[in-house]
């Protein structure tokens, strides 16, 4: 965020050769981690890779609505279609709004925390 607090809904992405990317964090999805890098998934467009690790963007978008619900995936609450259990088990999943229509695990030190912060977006 700016001393000003301008673009507080930006986030800087790093990209390949040093490119740096602005981008609207309310167009970015979910955040996924892969190997080293991160995987932007963003509407309407091609997934960004963000060269650093999940673990060192993942402040940048948490004051912007973005919780971590598994060791790879962190989510927009405000992209969040749906929080459902898994087919087998008791274990959770979220499906993400279209276009992105991604089914992420959730993983149970997470739960309670997403349901909290979905519950707590109805009012």
């Amino acid at each position: 965020m700016s001393e000003h607090g301008l673009f507080t809904h930006r986030a800087v992405l790093h990209l390949a050769d040093g490119v740096r990317e602005v981008v609207d964090t309310a167009d970015v999805y979910l955040l996924e981690a892969e190997g080293g890098q991160t995987m932007v998934r963003l509407a309407g467009a091609d997934a960004r890779v963000d060269v650093r690790p999940l673990g060192e963007i993942l402040p940048h978008f948490e004051a912007r609505g973005f919780l971590r619900v598994h060791r790879s995936f962190a989510v927009n609450l405000a992209r969040v279609r749906f929080l459902r259990r898994r087919d087998v088990g008791r274990d959770w999943e979220v499906r993400m709004e279209p276009p992105v229509n991604r089914v992420v695990p959730v993983s149970r030190d997470a739960l309670g925390p997403l349901m909290e912060a979905l519950e707590g977006a109805e009012g």
